[in-house]
């Protein structure tokens, strides 16, 4: 059967010779001539100009943009490099080591303050002090090594924040206030001071007292130690460590024995005087070394170490009867007739009377219509007689002293208040001594636009007037009558030696009358009544002074030494407001004397002494002060 031929359709065969016949690209015809290269490739690679050819252009320009990319964040990284290691690679490198090095302030331990029997006044108890920043400003708390220690134990990133320190600890609280001082942080305006070069903020400082005086020699010499920490601030090690060098201990003239029988004297006889404020200071006046200093009212100086009560802190400084004030040095008061210590001296000077010199009192003298009188003729209408130079100090006589100015004027009193440092400072080594007043004519125009009158006269040599006085000069005149015309700079300091501010400036037998009349002061006829029967021998003088109270009150004043022929202690009190000088005042020097002379200063032996009358059964018109 022949086999049947398969019919492809119409075309086939030439579809098929097309493909499969030979061509020859070497013929003319389908030679490739330059030029046509497309038609080529058009004809081999059909499309390939529309997409392919696009697709490599577009690559190659995203290679070029990101090799330019690369080249500036490459050239910017090197900028940025070469600034942070060339050009503050100085302060790149302190952080660094900031970051992985501390440096602690070990704060040296202040100076432990005594007394003169070796009594702590002021000592230093361990502590750490944490410091922060609060308003860009470094704030300073204290806290207890046992709470610094469990931020230690537990990591706490307060505790590298904390320094090692120490605080201050007051024993004898506020009964030494005045004395001792307080330390308080470091003002902007003391930072400027070139006396605290070398100072910081945060520093603690001595602000009054004998912290302040002594600031530099308490203070000694911070040291540190630098630790290397972890990421985390952890400590890793220590590098370096600085001992810090402890502040010099001092020992004050202080005998805080004394002291604080004062305080306690002055606070009982106060509260029932009604007196708010007052002083005791007293000095051995054959040195000037201060052997007690109470200034009342007082305060805790220990609410300023702990540096944690603000409201305590600000009630101390806000209240009206000023407890911050050292009274002793910086108050100024009108002498009353403690003053008359002076115009006897100034009297005896000017060689125009002397101490045998009699006047009559008769109660009252005129100047021109101005009556001036006596405290005795005032209270009891009476009379003295005549009187000389020693009976007019024992009796406090004003009639007197009236003549006695009249006689050398006010140029000679106030020549002699000055000699004795009325006036000025008596150089006591304490901050905020005051001078006082020892008022002149240039004076008087200057500030009450007035001339010098003679009742003025009249008024200075009782210790009235414009005259103004601190108890520390007050004890400074008792104590140059005390030790027979030489007066020693008063000074708390024990170990320097005495300094001499004022001596030949009267025959000491011109002395010696002024000091005969102050013995008589606190015998049976003076105006120091509770001293009378008192079985040690003593001298002084009493003072009321007036200071324009709208209640009438006054001043109470005595100023004394013990013992009268061999003077080891001299003593000033002075009760603001408390009335007459006979008696606030001279009862508490009694009993002051009665304890300083005990042979059993922990308790007084009654049995001892001679008993002194009840207030009650002394005879007044004997007792009172003008």
């Amino acid at each position: 059967m022949a086999k049947k031929k398969l019919n492809l359709g119409p075309g086939f065969s030439e579809e098929v010779t097309k493909i499969t016949s030979k061509v020859s690209f070497k013929s003319s015809d389908a030679k490739i001539k330059k030029g046509e290269a497309s038609s080529w490739i058009d004809f081999l690679l059909p499309n390939f100009r529309s997409e392919n050819q696009e697709l490599l252009s577009s690559r190659t320009w995203r290679i070029v943009f990101l090799l330019s990319l690369c080249l500036i964040l490459f050239f910017i990284i090197f900028l940025r490099l070469f600034h942070l290691q060339i050009v503050e690679g100085e302060t790149n490198r302190a952080l660094a080591d900031g970051n992985r090095i501390q440096i602690k302030t070990i704060h040296a331990p202040r100076g432990v303050i005594f007394d003169r029997n070796g009594k702590i006044l002021a000592a230093n108890s361990p502590a750490f002090r944490l410091s922060s920043s609060v308003e860009g400003k470094q704030k300073y708390k204290y806290v207890t090594r046992e709470e610094a220690l469990k931020w230690e134990v537990k990591n706490d990133p307060r505790a590298l924040n904390l320094e090692i320190d120490s605080v201050r600890d007051y024993p004898l609280g506020a009964e030494f206030a005045h004395v001792v001082g307080f330390l308080g942080e470091i003002t902007e305006n003391q930072l400027k001071d070139k006396k605290f070069e070398g100072y910081h903020p945060g520093d603690v400082i001595g602000q009054i007292g004998i912290e302040a005086q002594y600031e530099k020699i308490l203070k000694g010499t911070d040291g540190g130690e630098i630790i290397e920490v972890d990421s985390t601030g952890q400590r890793l090690r220590v590098l370096r460590l600085q001992p810090p060098v402890p502040g010099q201990n001092i020992h004050l003239s202080i005998d805080a024995s004394l002291q604080q029988k004062l305080y306690q004297l002055l606070t009982g006889a106060f509260a029932k005087s009604n007196s708010c404020c007052g002083v005791a200071v007293a000095a051995d006046p054959g040195s000037g070394k201060i052997l007690a200093l109470v200034s009342l009212p007082s305060f805790d100086p220990n609410v300023f170490s702990q540096n944690d009560n603000d409201s305590a802190i600000s009630e101390i400084f806000s209240r009206l009867d000023s407890p911050i004030l050292n009274r002793a040095i910086g108050g100024t008061y009108p002498p009353g007739s403690t003053f008359k210590i002076i115009s006897a001296l100034a009297v005896l000077a000017s060689d125009k009377i002397n101490s045998d010199t009699v006047f009559e009192d008769t109660g009252v003298m005129y100047l021109g219509p101005y009556p001036f009188t006596n405290w005795y003729f005032n209270q009891y209408g009476k009379t003295e007689g005549y009187v000389n130079l020693a009976k007019a100090i024992e009796r406090s006589n004003d009639i007197y002293f009236y003549k006695i100015a009249q006689i050398i004027g006010e140029e000679s009193l106030i020549d002699w208040a000055r000699k004795l440092n009325l006036g000025g400072k008596m150089g006591i080594d304490l901050p905020g001594e005051e001078v006082g007043l020892i008022p002149t004519d240039e004076w008087k125009q200057k500030n009450i636009g007035q001339p010098w009158y003679p009742g003025d006269t009249l008024h200075m040599a009782i210790g009235q007037g414009f005259v103004l006085t601190t108890p520390l000069q007050i004890l400074g005149i008792t104590s140059y009558i005390a030790n027979e015309g030489i007066l020693y700079k008063p000074e708390l300091l024990l170990n320097d030696p005495p300094e001499i501010i004022a001596s030949d400036l009267l025959p000491k037998e011109m002395v010696a009358k002024v000091k005969e009349g102050m013995k008589l002061v606190p015998k049976g006829t003076g105006t120091a009544w509770p001293f009378f029967n008192f079985p040690i021998p003593t001298a002084g003088k009493t003072g009321t002074a007036e200071y324009g109270d709208p209640k009438g009150k006054t001043h109470a004043w005595y100023t004394s030494f013990a013992s009268a022929d061999d003077p080891k202690i001299a003593l000033t009190v002075l009760a603001e407001g408390g009335g007459e000088g006979s008696d606030v005042a001279a009862s508490i020097a009694k009993e002051a004397y009665r304890w300083y002379f005990s042979p059993d200063k922990n308790r007084l032996i009654e049995d001892i002494y001679i008993q002194v009358l009840p207030v009650s059964e002394e005879s007044p018109e004997k007792n009172s002060d003008e």
